[in-house]
């Protein structure tokens, strides 16, 4: 007589893929040399011998270095971009640029710095920072400051051009020259100084 009974399920190993894992060391390695070096002296070799794997590997996942350093870099930062409206056009541009030098401060800053200088070289890289973080940010405050200035809530005479130059500078330019996002004390120091030549009230 046949058995009716189904045959035991075999247990399945637990915890994640050893493809996973090999993925996720890849993406740590290229975000340590992508800091430490820059996208400039970022190689598939390099890659792979800090992860400690073979280049094969690399390539399964990846064409190039190009779209593993973009991989890389988003895996290590938080692209969560909070559409702050309070009604005051003023404190949501604080809270703002607060959230977004808390992202980019430290590593992330440096890895975002080496990504701009890789767009320079390989368009897919520029295309990729653009569509993924930049344009994001730079559409929502775009649209709050012309928000703002229908509200009357700027100074006259401010171009919202020349206003959002002013409020991102001291974000972004410490990073094209190398350095680390400001203290949280010295960028509210200058987020204050253009608020006042920006903003009413």
């Amino acid at each position: 007589m046949a058995d009716i009974n189904p045959p035991a399920e075999t247990s399945k190993p637990k915890g994640r893929p050893r493809s996973e894992d090999s993925r996720e060391a890849i993406l740590l390695a290229a975000l340590k040399l992508l800091v430490r070096d820059g996208y400039e002296k970022l190689s598939i070799e390099g890659v792979a011998r800090e992860a400690g794997t073979g280049k094969s590997t690399i390539y399964r996942w990846w064409k190039g270095r190009g779209e593993l350093a973009v991989d890389a870099f988003f895996a290590a930062i938080d692209e969560t971009l909070d559409l702050h409206d309070s009604g005051s056009a003023q404190e949501d541009f604080r809270a703002q640029i607060a959230q977004m030098a808390d992202q980019l401060r430290g590593p992330a800053g440096r890895a975002f710095a080496a990504m701009l200088a890789g767009g320079r070289e390989n368009p897919a890289v520029a295309a990729a920072v653009r569509k993924r973080w930049l344009d994001p940010r730079r559409d929502w405050a775009r649209m709050r400051m012309a928000r703002a200035a229908e509200a009357g809530q700027l100074q006259p005479g401010v171009e919202p051009r020349a206003a959002l130059a002013l409020l991102y500078s001291p974000l972004y330019t410490p990073l094209l020259f190398g350095n680390d996002i400001p203290s949280r004390k010295d960028l509210d120091a200058c987020v204050d100084l253009a608020a006042r030549a920006i903003f009413r009230g």
